[in-house]
């Protein structure tokens, strides 16, 4: 009796697949089990009909203001007993509706807060593009359906929306005419609750004397960034902060306006610029090596800077500051980072008054213990960013020799040995020693080995990292082990342990 039941349900089913109803299809109908009976044989009816619509997708979920939703809202169905819907509900209608006011959200097919859409031959219904309003908060979507209706539970955010701009200090800034601006414009961009903005981005503008309210001219005040343009956009980081490329005063005096604009902020960040008609330049020291001092000794020449006006008179009375930096401001290699100087008592910014030729001239400095190319600057008020000096610590004399990798190796009698002899020469303060000749010496008989040439004695010198490396060394034909040495005058040699090995 079993299998004659098991035969009829497989019919059944078979007939509903050839007639093109669709089993199961619904998450109710997916989420429990066809009910059985004791015997196990299922006690669905052969036609059943939907007597409810259910959620199967879409809710609860966030979009941003003005955003689409990310998942489609959908539904389907049902009925009650559990069982799969067998009748045809091809193009069962069913009206999404948003709330007229407050937050809401409308319907990309149609453009306003309701759409209606036909269910497909699994009695599933979805809408895809769904967009969010101005207003942020949570509210419903209702879907409607002769069989009933459900809702979806959405939200509306302003979290990660521009809502406000305001300039990074110096918000107010001078430049001499046709010189630098000692700082691009910078801006912070924050939203509804005062959280960062990430990825914004922002519209910088150079304004003329006419936004000033100097009237404008053809010859108004007025910059442009690094290159040549007067509007720059640039992207906020993870802090919100948007910065502007550098920029440079045109050739007219005077004060003028910047501003800086994010989608969605009707007012700008304003920034103050003023073009002055004062310039100040480095004075250079004669001679290369009046710019250039041993580690921990003082420079022979002092740090000079000239302030003149834009028809080049000088400027007497003018306060300059000197500012020694790094050699991370001279853009110097990781191996001189740190190099620098100091003034008397340690500090690192002095600051002077121009005399009648219009020269300021800075306290002695003294090199820091760091080899190396640095930087120092000289800065006053009105005049163009800053003047440079390019400056260098030298390293001492060498005090250590320290073995490179290739001390211990080994190698076939007749062979070249597969690492190259190499040393590192530095200071008494560890900075590395460049232009020193370095002697590297092989056994001149017995077991041995000898360098390019056949020549068992080869000097050279360090590069700028303080390092000689030997030429190709060939081991000998006799086996055995000897020792090379590297000597550096004066400072203990290092010794190098090699082994030719018999073929």
């Amino acid at each position: 009796m079993r299998w004659r039941t098991m035969l009829l349900a497989i019919a059944v089913a078979a007939t509903f697949a050839i007639a093109g109803f669709a089993v199961a299809t619904t998450p109710r109908a997916q989420a429990q089990a066809a009910p059985t009976g004791d015997n196990g044989t299922s006690s669905c009816p052969s036609s059943n009909a939907p007597n409810e619509l259910v959620l199967s997708g879409g809710t609860p979920q966030t979009a941003q203001l003005g955003s689409a939703f990310s998942n489609p809202l959908q539904v389907a169905l049902a009925n009650t007993n559990g069982c799969p819907v067998t009748t045809n509900v091809t193009g069962t209608a069913v009206t999404f509706s948003a709330p007229s006011s407050g937050p809401s959200a409308t319907f990309g097919a149609s453009g306003s807060i309701a759409l209606t859409v036909g269910t497909d031959a699994t009695g599933s219904a979805s809408v895809q593009m769904v967009v969010a309003d101005d207003t942020a908060g949570a509210f419903t979507v209702t879907a409607s359906s002769a069989y009933g209706s459900v809702s979806f539970s959405l939200t509306n955010t302003a979290a990660g929306i521009a809502a406000t701009i305001t300039p990074v200090p110096p918000s107010v800034q001078h430049a001499s005419v046709d010189g630098r601006y000692l700082q691009p414009l910078a801006v912070r961009v924050l939203d509804a609750s005062g959280n960062p903005v990430i990825g914004a981005t922002v519209t910088f503008s150079l304004g003329s004397a006419a936004d000033a309210g100097g009237g404008g001219s053809a010859s108004a005040a007025g910059a442009s960034f690094d290159d040549g343009t007067s509007q720059a956009s640039e992207t906020t980081n993870s802090s919100g902060v948007a910065t502007s490329p550098g920029m440079r005063a045109n050739a007219a005096s005077g004060p003028f306006t910047a501003t800086a604009s994010v989608q969605r902020v009707t007012e700008p960040a304003r920034f103050t610029l003023d073009n002055r008609a004062i310039k100040l330049e480095a004075v250079a020291p004669a001679g290369p090596r009046a710019s250039t001092a041993t580690v921990a000794t003082r420079y022979a020449h002092r740090l000079q800077a000239r302030v003149r006006t834009a028809s080049g008179s000088p400027v007497q009375g003018a306060v300059v500051t000197f500012t020694l930096g790094s050699s991370s401001a001279a853009g110097a290699s990781a191996g001189s980072a740190g190099a620098g100087a100091s003034f008397a008592g340690g500090s690192t910014v002095a600051t002077e008054t121009t005399g009648p030729r219009g020269i300021a001239t800075s306290p002695r400095l003294t090199a820091n213990d760091h080899s190396g190319a640095w930087t120092a600057q000289a800065s006053t008020g009105g005049a163009d960013a800053f003047a440079l000096f390019h400056l260098h610590n030298r390293a001492g004399a060498p005090s250590t020799i320290t073995a490179g990798v290739g001390a211990v190796q080994s190698t076939t009698t007749g062979t070249r040995f597969a690492i190259p002899l190499s040393v590192t020469v530095s200071d008494a303060h560890g900075n590395p020693a460049a232009g020193i000749p370095v002697t590297f010496r092989a056994p001149s008989s017995g077991s041995g080995a000898t360098f390019a040439g056949g020549r068992t004695t080869v000097t050279v010198t360090t590069n700028s990292s303080g390092i000689a490396i030997a030429p190709a060394t060939t081991a000998d034909n006799q086996a055995g082990g000897y020792v090379v040495t590297a000597n550096v005058k004066d400072v203990r040699q290092v010794a190098f342990a090699l082994v030719n090995t018999s073929a």
